[in-house]
């Protein structure tokens, strides 16, 4: 099955890309870069861009040809339901860096003549990491870097896909990925107050690749898992082990830092299998509880201690209806 490379404009994925065309070879590598880009792969224009677009056939055509990955400029849902959520990868970058780096890039490529300001305050460029992720939750991806860590995010990459992807940095304004754009106090927090959604995105974005990469140096697997509900009389969410064949992960309930009770992932969860997840979508636990406002739940995962979320959740008073 391809890998699927959502590629979020000024995140290193040109880099990638390039390395990965030195490992696939261009020729097993699908791109979809829009109808008209010269970049878009033929396969892509036979079977998505001619009237009617048909998916199913083109992911046969993928298989038939051993594509090896496909990618470009698309939000995650395009093909994640073709691919599977597992085969997904992405880089998030922090959101006013990023934006800094694609205005440079309009106006070194583009002649675009409008201020940082005028260009960031366009309502289609509000959030723009998290529109493009919509409906696919961050934590169920098969892969996510950062920009920022591009080194330790390829060598964690590369060990959990097989690949060996080789580290470049093509396509970039500053002198290497670290460097930092230079933005005035102002913008900064007109940024901030118009991205609060790509801010919170690439938070928990940090805390996610921390974890993961603590696993991966302890010769760890990870769970894709999620607490979903916690409220004053149930626990639920949902994990899935990566790279573990489909044995199902052993979850502890933790309240107030004292462990409540053990659920195993084992139950339906049809909503999720538009993404395809292993074990046929019986990855769900919940758990009955009678909690009080104030709590603080948080899950752990059995034999590698990943906690999920990376913080507790505190326990919101019931809405009055």
């Amino acid at each position: 099955m391809p890998l699927f490379f959502v590629h979020i404009p000024k995140t290193a994925g040109t880099s990638f890309r390039l390395g990965t065309e030195q490992f696939f070879k261009k020729t097993h590598i699908a791109y979809d870069y829009g109808k008209g880009s010269a970049e878009t792969s033929d396969i892509v224009q036979n079977y998505l861009y001619r009237s009617p677009a048909d998916f199913w056939q083109f992911g046969q055509a993928c298989l038939r040809q051993e594509t090896a990955m496909v990618g470009g400029h698309v939000n995650a849902g395009r093909f994640v339901s073709l691919f599977g959520v597992g085969q997904t990868l992405t880089f998030i970058r922090d959101p006013l860096q990023r934006m800094a780096s694609e205005y440079a890039h309009f106006v070194r490529h583009y002649g675009y003549r409008g201020s940082f300001h005028d260009f960031y305050s366009r309502p289609g460029m509000h959030n723009r990491q998290s529109k493009i992720l919509h409906g696919v939750d961050l934590e169920a991806i098969g892969f996510v870097g950062l920009t920022e860590r591009y080194a330790e995010s390829l060598k964690m990459l590369n060990a959990h896909f097989g690949i060996d992807i080789s580290q470049r940095e093509d396509n970039r304004g500053k002198k290497s990925l670290e460097a930092v754009h230079e933005i005035s106090v102002e913008d900064e927090a007109e940024f901030k107050r118009l991205n609060k959604q790509d801010i919170a995105l690439y938070q928990e974005t940090v805390a996610l690749f921390d974890s993961r990469y603590w696993l991966f140096q302890e010769g760890k697997p990870w769970a894709y898992a999620r607490l979903v509900e916690a409220n004053v009389q149930r626990v639920a969410g949902w994990a899935w082990w990566s790279g573990q064949g489909d044995g199902p992960v052993q979850v502890e309930i933790w309240v107030n830092c004292e462990h409540l009770d053990t659920v195993v992932a084992v139950e339906h969860r049809p909503g999720l299998c538009r993404l395809r997840p292993p074990r046929g979508g019986y990855i769900g636990f919940h758990l009955p509880v009678k909690l009080s406002p104030g709590d603080r739940v948080q899950c752990r995962v059995v034999g590698t201690e990943q906690c999920f979320p990376t913080k507790p959740r505190r326990i919101q008073k019931p809405e009055v209806k």
